[in-house]
């Protein structure tokens, strides 16, 4: 009886990884939405564009690591993280628009940078499991950049909002860090000065939304060890409800003004 329940418990486990795995393949992936936007909109539409066809790259680049077809990632990667080198030798040197006076813009440059040559390295060892969520952290930061560039403030305020989301993904390899990102998370406070509670089309996700985080964050608490069921699945819901969010928001043209 005790081998038994034992086996379940394992069974549970592996199937919620299952589900981690499945829901990371379907579910607003990599989404370059807020670069389209931003795309044509002011004067710095030029570099906007190159950092939508990077990111592009880069989606096609996370599609082909789920595939795990080694060959076809690593000379996606290769194109992305060459053209992206030089846009941010142009962008670092000359910061344009608004960029120039944000204190943080340099240092999401290098975060790019960091991650890309990360992940060049991992393609390279033909370790291609989570290729995908690292570029989708990295798609999310090149349009803050461009959020940056063109002093687009509610767009930069929900991109920091999602990098706090995806920063808190439980990876089963690091479940202590993870584990206290999540239980240390200050999201309910940045989701509070993001002042999407104030719009009301958004008002309901938004409330729904804290209450997944809380339960997300309560069953990693109780966690020993390793994620339990509970916790992935409290994950998979969060990241959902913050998807849907964004696609309301987007819907309702949150971001067009």
């Amino acid at each position: 009886m005790i081998i038994g329940e034992a086996l379940l418990a394992r069974i549970r486990c592996v199937f919620a990884v299952l589900l981690l795995i499945a829901y990371s393949q379907t579910a607003f992936c990599c989404d370059s939405s807020m670069l389209e936007l931003l795309t044509g909109a002011s004067s710095q539409e030029s570099v906007t564009a190159k950092l939508l066809v990077i990111s592009s790259k880069m989606q096609v680049t996370a599609a082909t690591a789920q595939a795990f077809n080694h060959a076809a990632a690593e000379k996606m990667h290769h194109e992305a993280m060459e053209s992206w080198l030089y846009v941010a030798s142009q962008i670092t040197s000359n910061p344009p628009g608004q960029a120039a006076t944000d204190p943080d813009f340099h240092s999401v440059i290098v975060q790019i940078s960091r991650e890309l040559g990360n992940i060049r390295q991992q393609i390279a060892r033909r370790e291609l499991d989570n290729v995908h969520d690292r570029l989708e952290m990295c798609v999310t930061r090149m349009s803050l950049l461009a959020a940056m560039i063109n002093g687009h403030h509610r767009m930069i305020y929900f991109l920091r909002l999602e990098l706090a989301v995806l920063n808190l993904r439980p990876v089963i390899s690091l479940f202590e860090p993870v584990r206290e990102s999540i239980i240390a998370s200050d999201f309910l406070s940045m989701l509070a000065g993001a002042g999407l509670q104030k719009f009301q089309p958004a008002k309901e996700r938004v409330n729904s939304l804290k209450k997944f985080f809380v339960v997300l964050r309560d069953s990693a608490t109780s966690d020993q060890k390793r994620f339990s069921t509970a916790s992935l699945t409290g994950y998979l819901s969060f990241y959902h409800e913050f998807m849907e969010l964004k696609k309301l928001l987007l819907s309702e043209k949150y971001f067009n003004s």
